[in-house]
């Protein structure tokens, strides 16, 4: 019984010293580990690089200075480009302050190995591991400079849509081609620019929401336009012009109205009946088709109350004010224009 109580005895001293041993290694093993962290607090974590340049287990003066002699900084401190389909907008880094900054870099490199739980890290110095870790660029720019630059650029690129034209305001002719309506995607912009700032690709891609016309300048069709001061018919055809010609309009006594009209008619080899006004009083009733025709070999009727774009013998006229008010053209001309128009286009004379 003594020798059973001796033996405990000895085993229990013996297991209690183990239990010292154990402790005191645990606590060594702590200390020492407490001891890396102390000792590597102004280190980078090993294993973690900032976009692709390993700086894993430098000083922070270290890895700051590799920064600086690896990263491309006159690029990354380069004016942005802004795109879509073709189309650019300048981003001046100064119009919203932005600038990379290395050091903040750095201490977030340095935050990551921090922020991980002690016994992690501590575990991968054991093992002589890294932590895998690639860290994007710091870049600072003024949150408010840079919605206030996203304004100014959607009051630049928003638009609506306009329909392909050819009209008279007043007697001006106006000439308008058709536009697609554009709307920026602020939200998107903004991100696109945020996430191109830490990096080389200084081009920005923007999303812009089209709407097309309802007119485009290829289902505008033919409009005939004539100018009374310069004596010239044009035929355009879906905003080019097909073809032109030289004409005569009517006198100071009996002008050619300004408007907007439409093709009524055509005719071909057109009687003339007199219109019963006082200039046509010497004339008959009507002249049939023929040489002596007073409305040529073609005759294109208006919705301007009698007048006609026609062909004429006195072909001395053309390209003066001469007429009583219709639209004189060379009998070839008259002839040709007959052959590419059709009813129901508009005629704008002015």
């Amino acid at each position: 019984m003594v020798f059973r109580m001796q033996t405990w005895r000895v085993l229990r001293q013996i297991l209690l010293a183990i239990a010292v041993i154990i402790g005191a290694l645990v606590i060594l093993i702590g200390l020492a580990f407490v001891g890396l962290d102390i000792a590597y607090a102004g280190h980078v974590f090993k294993g973690v690089s900032v976009e692709g340049i390993y700086i894993g287990s430098m000083s922070r003066e270290e890895a700051i200075e590799t920064l600086r002699a690896k990263l491309d900084l006159e690029t990354l401190n380069s004016d942005m480009v802004l795109a879509f389909d073709g189309h650019t907008w300048p981003l001046p880094l100064y119009e919203i302050d932005a600038y990379v900054d290395i050091e903040a870099t750095v201490d977030k490199a340095m935050k990551v190995g921090r922020d991980i739980p002690f016994y992690e890290r501590w575990a991968n110095r054991a093992i002589f591991r890294g932590l895998d870790r690639n860290v994007d660029l710091i870049v600072h720019y003024d949150h408010q400079k840079l919605d206030s630059f996203i304004s100014t650029l959607e009051s630049i690129i928003n638009r609506k849509a306009i329909d392909a034209e050819i009209k008279l305001e007043g007697r001006k002719l106006i000439y308008q081609r058709s536009q697609e309506g554009w709307t920026l995607d602020a939200e998107q912009a903004r991100a696109s620019i945020v996430v191109a700032l830490p990096t080389e690709e200084r081009t920005a891609e923007l999303h812009i929401e089209v709407t097309p016309p309802d007119v485009s300048d290829g289902q505008v069709g033919k409009v005939i336009t004539v100018d009374k001061t310069n004596h010239t018919l044009t035929l355009y055809s879906n905003m080019e012009i097909e073809k032109q010609y030289p004409v005569a309009v009517g006198m100071a006594a009996w002008p050619t109205p300004s408007g907007t009209f439409k093709v009524t008619s055509k005719q071909r080899n057109p009687v003339w009946v007199n219109p019963g006004t006082s200039w046509a009083t010497t004339m008959p009733p009507y002249i049939p088709a023929g040489p002596g025709n007073p409305l040529g070999t073609r005759a294109i009727g208006t919705s301007a109350s009698g007048v006609f774009i026609h062909g004429t013998y006195s072909s001395y006229s053309i390209g003066t004010s001469a007429s009583h008010g219709c639209i004189r053209m060379y009998i070839k001309d008259s002839e040709d224009l007959f052959e590419r128009v059709s009813v129901g286009i508009p005629v704008l004379i002015y």
